[in-house]
């Protein structure tokens, strides 16, 4: 991935041709994909130099390798076990800055003219060897170290050269004196001399490229508008992107709302935000708000997970659909601030599509394919009023405890936001106590997968985890036994099989007879029940039920993405009834919902069954 970098004005470059008639050089870093590189903030220019001096001690390093005064930009990258950034400096990568889950602090691994500067300078850690060439994953014994200045403690980084100069690389500090070489390359030039640089210089440069851009965009906006002739709805969360989406879909002129999801986890800072920008665009905002459903549901489910979502459709999915089918029945156009720079997933999405989740929703995405320093650079250059939030070091906003952020993430939540963070840390708690889990699982933030440590975190534990489910299920041939955790509604379970056909009593069982074949279902204690079928995907779909009849998030997204309307709720929790005149046995209710989805659908006990 490129990045142009105008070295005249010491600014970032959007595009070659625009640049070329201020820029006399233009240089071209090749940043690690996807290459979404945003600029550092203040905050971000602290932790970068903290990092530095972390691991080299040097106050005055980090101020050569991370000026002020000066654009920085950051580009986040795989390979750490938690958050990691390329720095950017003068258009050159001077090195990682990375979170160190086991010693709780950020810490900076130089490269490039990073490790040119330092040896240069002769300043942080740094040795010259007695070799021709600097072979990775290489040990150096200390006979081979002609000079340098070396740690005391393993692990630290320390930048290499060969004794002509010719090569260059980095090393970790082994027992024993030893360098081990992580990284070489043919010797690069010193960073670029100093220049005063700033946002606003940036802009400048690329102002042209930004209209161009936005122009695109508006333009798209009023032929998808003209397309659909529904309401207009901007999700607006408080983030930086959909910031932009919002101020595009004000350009084309058409009157839209802005709806906003109080998921009751969000910065404090966003609500502020919401409210202002609200005004600022003289909109009607329409709150969908969650209340203290996830501090409820939590109860129920257990702590989210990255592969165990619930937490989506209850807080987002659930009242989005609510707020929006009541206010806009036949359905509306929503603009959000999807980018396909945001994760692989997303960039698989198209600028216009139907939303899987929310029904009678037309999604159009009109920064689909915007980077980063493209968004920033509009809401600069348009002075929107952007989410101070950022300036904490967020790169994205959102619930503060997501179980996608990382560690060093949460080290700011619970630094700015201890209420949330606290209540978080309480529930953890009772798991590990409850489940006779290690404390791990909060220490290193295991709690956040379900189904296996990734490998960059099993680094540094040597447990194997075990979470157990609220839904248990064992499947022997072809019957499946379910077992609850949380006592079932069993009235609740008797009117969703009607769902799958014909229910029929046969002594102590019941036999459902429907499109997916024939099942004996027997009821042995609200915590448990006993299915036989020869149809696994029967037996499957009344371990959802039972599920659903026993933990409820109450999100009423199985109402909503009932088609007929057969399903109604009559009481808290897990209390439904099933109009069998209505029902069309299409079990979409059990699709939309975050009981039988990550409780049955996707529970590991089934991973390997046939």
């Amino acid at each position: 991935m490129e990045l142009l970098w105008c070295d005249d004005l010491n600014v970032p470059l959007l595009d070659r041709e625009l640049g070329a008639k201020r820029c006399s050089s233009i240089s071209i870093v090749r940043v690690t994909k996807p290459g979404d590189v945003r600029p550092a903030f203040p905050a971000d220019i602290e932790v970068t130099r903290r990092a530095i001096i972390n691991e080299f001690s040097d106050v005055e390093l980090a101020k050569v390798l991370v000026p002020d005064n000066e654009v920085v930009l950051l580009n986040k990258i795989p390979g750490y076990a938690d958050q990691a950034d390329e720095v950017i400096v003068r258009g050159r990568i001077v090195g990682h800055r990375f979170f160190d889950v086991e010693r709780r602090m950020w810490r900076f691994r130089p490269l490039y003219e990073g490790v040119s500067e330092m040896l240069s300078l002769k300043r942080g850690y740094w040795a010259i060897v007695n070799m021709a060439k600097l072979p990775e994953r290489y040990d150096i014994h200390k006979d081979l170290i002609i000079e340098g200045s070396l740690p005391s403690e393993k692990y630290v980084h320390v930048a290499l050269s060969t004794r002509d100069g010719k090569f260059h690389g980095v090393a970790k500090f082994m027992r024993g004196g030893r360098l081990r070489v992580i990284r070489s390359w043919r010797a690069r030039d010193l960073l670029p001399s100093p220049r005063p640089s700033s946002l606003v210089d940036f802009v400048e440069l690329n102002r042209d490229y930004l209209e161009r851009k936005a122009r695109k965009a508006v333009e798209f906006l009023r032929w998808a508008f003209n397309e659909y002739k529904k309401p207009v709805v901007v999700s607006y969360s408080g983030g930086k992107d959909s910031l932009v989406a919002l101020d595009l879909t004000a350009q084309t002129g058409v009157k839209f709302y802005v709806m906003f999801n109080d998921t009751g986890l969000e910065p404090l800072e966003t609500y502020e935000n919401v409210k202002k920008v609200a005004e600022m665009y003289r909109a009607e905002l329409i709150t969908a708000s969650a209340g203290d459903a996830y501090w409820r549901a939590i109860q129920e489910f257990g702590p989210p997970a990255r592969d165990y979502r619930w937490c989506c459709k209850v807080i987002k999915l659930g009242p989005i659909t609510d707020a929006l089918l009541s206010r806009f029945p036949v359905g509306y156009v929503s603009v959000v601030g999807q980018r396909a720079f945001e994760s692989f997933q997303r960039a698989r999405l198209p600028r216009v599509s139907v939303s899987k989740w929310v029904t009678k929703d037309i999604v159009v995405a009109p920064i689909q394919d915007w980077t980063a320093l493209e968004v920033w650079g509009y809401i600069l250059m348009r002075g929107l009023p952007y989410n101070k939030a950022y300036e904490y070091g967020f790169d994205r906003l959102g619930c503060v405890i997501c179980p996608a952020n990382e560690l060093a993430e949460f080290e700011v939540v619970r630094e700015r936001y201890p209420g949330i963070y606290g209540r978080l840390h309480q529930v953890l708690e009772d798991v590990v106590r409850r489940q006779g889990l290690p404390r791990d699982v909060i220490d290193y933030g295991l709690w956040r997968w379900r189904r296996g440590i990734p490998g960059d975190i099993r680094r540094y534990v040597k447990i194997s985890l075990n979470v157990k489910y609220p839904v248990r299920l064992r499947e022997d041939g072809e019957s499946l036994i379910v077992d609850l955790e949380r006592p079932m509604n069993t009235s609740t379970f008797l009117e969703f099989l009607k769902m799958l056909g014909n229910v029929e009593a046969d002594g102590d069982y019941l036999i459902i007879r429907g499109k997916l074949g024939e099942a004996k279902v027997r009821v042995g204690s609200v915590n448990s029940v006993f299915v036989s079928s020869p149809s696994r995907e029967m037996r499957i779909e009344i371990a959802g039920l039972a599920s659903r009849a026993s933990i409820c998030g109450e999100c009423n997204l199985c109402i909503n993405w009932c088609p007929t309307k057969a399903l109604k709720r009559v009481g808290p929790g897990p209390s439904f009834i099933v109009d069998d005149s209505k029902c069309i046995n299409c079990m979409l209710c059990s699709r939309a919902c975050p009981s039988a989805q990550y409780l049955v659908f996707r529970n590991p006990d089934l991973r390997s069954a046939k």
